[in-house]
């Protein structure tokens, strides 16, 4: 693993829960004790407003770390009231976009910020919110990864949308590696996310399963996050689920608090056994 590990959690469909997770990822990331970097490269900057942030709004944000190509300063980063975790805000706007469009080398700005000291001398993860949309942040996102989270809802429309939006945008950067081994997307994962108890989700997820367990770019994930009020509610609180929905021996269902452990276990095996404020009796 390199000093610092970037997760981007990216689809090309909004509404699909890509904040959600990130916002909890990196909470949780952060209640194990690492010191973690969220960053808001959504267009909406609602990771931005997850988290309480410490001695107010900052000046300076993602667009001006795009403006000067990618050279990110400690002052453009602020501290969240969640301890270890810091956050870079969007404040991009339709002109600093557009002036994105017309750099020769946006694919690598966000690559090029992440490998700055300030980034890797102070955080040991990075966590990525992405934009719901195609657009060149969220290239720039896929191109900073060292891994891809990507929430797909276990429905047929936004299943279809997956293939055409998300794999294809991947699909037409990789085209790129043709020219560099570093401008190759990260490995993707895909997390069943919103997971109802109907047949129909069951036999969508299912679909899913059977439609990559032989494709070698696609790892879908074995965890599956249930849909569940934990998350709006935790939302509500400005906290991380896991914090706010702990595990109870009555419980039927596993509660948030499980869930993202096993999701981050299976996302990185090697944290595997690690739990915040200990091992849940």
């Amino acid at each position: 693993m390199p000093n610092t590990f970037v997760i981007s959690v990216v689809a090309t469909k909004g509404g699909v829960g890509k904040t959600t997770l990130a916002a909890n990822i990196a909470g949780l990331l952060a209640d194990l004790k690492f010191k973690v970097l969220a960053v808001d490269a959504d267009m909406q900057p609602s990771l931005s407003k997850y988290y309480r942030l410490e001695g107010g709004p900052p000046r300076t944000g993602l667009a001006e770390v795009i403006s000067r190509g990618g050279m990110i300063q400690s002052s453009d980063i602020v501290k969240t009231e969640i301890e270890g975790l810091d956050l870079l805000v969007s404040n991009m706007s339709d002109v600093t976009q557009s002036w994105l469009k017309e750099r020769e080398d946006r694919f690598i700005l966000l690559k090029r910020a992440m490998r700055q000291p300030v980034v890797r001398e102070n955080y040991d993860f990075v966590v990525i919110d992405t934009q719901g949309a195609k657009g060149e942040l969220q290239r720039a996102a896929a191109m900073a990864s060292d891994l891809m989270l990507s929430p797909l809802n276990p429905s047929m429309m936004e299943y279809v949308e997956f293939h055409s939006g998300t794999l294809g945008m991947l699909e037409s950067l990789n085209v790129l590696s043709d020219f560099s081994s570093d401008l190759r997307a990260a490995p993707l994962a895909v997390v069943i996310n919103g997971m109802d108890r109907t047949r129909s989700a069951k036999m969508i997820a299912e679909h899913i399963r059977n439609d990559f367990r032989t494709d070698p770019s696609v790892r879908v994930l074995d965890v599956v996050v249930p849909d569940t009020k934990a998350y709006p509610d935790a939302r509500l609180a400005n906290a991380p689920v896991h914090r706010t929905d702990p595990p109870r021996k009555d419980r039927v269902t596993p509660s948030a608090y499980i869930v993202m452990h096993e999701l981050l276990w299976e996302l990185l095996p090697n944290l595997k056994g690690m739990w915040a404020d200990g091992e849940p009796s």
